[in-house]
């Protein structure tokens, strides 16, 4: 991941590492077709990302998602 304008940006691997072992690559690039996550240059910014994954996370529409106690207190 790269600090860049105040923000850490990583590309989808990058992101999924670091929002835990449920999100997957996959996920983010989802996020940035369907939710209109930011992505300049193959990466996108983990603030973002986070905030889509945890309004996912709550969301009670598709598989239900575990909570990561680490995140939660992050």
């Amino acid at each position: 991941m790269i600090y860049a304008a105040g923000r850490y940006w990583g590309t989808a691997a990058q992101l999924a590492a670091a929002l835990g072992p449920d999100v997957t690559p996959a996920m983010i690039r989802r996020w940035r077709d369907r939710d209109g996550l930011t992505t300049i240059d193959g990466r996108s910014p983990l603030d973002q990302a986070a905030t889509i994954e945890a309004a996912k996370r709550r969301s009670t529409r598709g598989r239900p998602r575990r909570l990561d106690p680490d995140l939660v207190s992050a």
